[in-house]
């Protein structure tokens, strides 16, 4: 029988090689499979989602339609109904925010441009009509 390890002949029955003293019945052992490594999974953090504010759209539409309504008080027949539908959505869009417990900052923004827009509108228009009473 030959010795796996260092080659040499050694007589039958011994359990060990005479020259290197390698076990001679051993059975070869198999090369052992690699240790694939245990992918896990990352696990990520949610980043934390804001509530939807109801009526936010309504209040930004109102806003600027005050502004509008600021821009074009001269041309009051556009100023006046801008200020008007403005101050109209700004405050549907104020309510249904309080009906939820949320502030509605857009809403009440809208509501104040609204609000001095159709004041100026209606002071540009009482002037305008003061100004024409005079001339005639």
């Amino acid at each position: 029988m030959f010795c796996s390890k260092c080659g040499v002949q050694n007589d039958d029955g011994l359990n060990f090689c005479a020259n290197c003293g390698a076990p001679l019945n051993a059975a070869p052992a198999a090369p052992a499979a690699p240790q694939q490594p245990v992918y896990q999974q990352p696990v990520y953090q949610q980043a934390p989602v804001a509530p939807a504010v109801p009526g936010k759209g309504m209040g930004i539409a109102g806003m600027v339609l005050g502004i509008i309504g600021l821009v074009l008080m001269c041309v009051f027949y556009i100023g006046i109904p801008c200020s008007i539908v403005g101050v109209i959505l700004s405050g549907l869009a104020s309510s249904k925010a309080k009906k939820v417990g949320a502030k509605n900052g857009m809403a009440t923004a809208g509501i104040v441009c609204s609000c001095i827009a159709l004041g100026f509108n209606i002071l540009w228009i009482v002037g305008l009509g003061a100004a024409i009473g005079m001339s005639i």
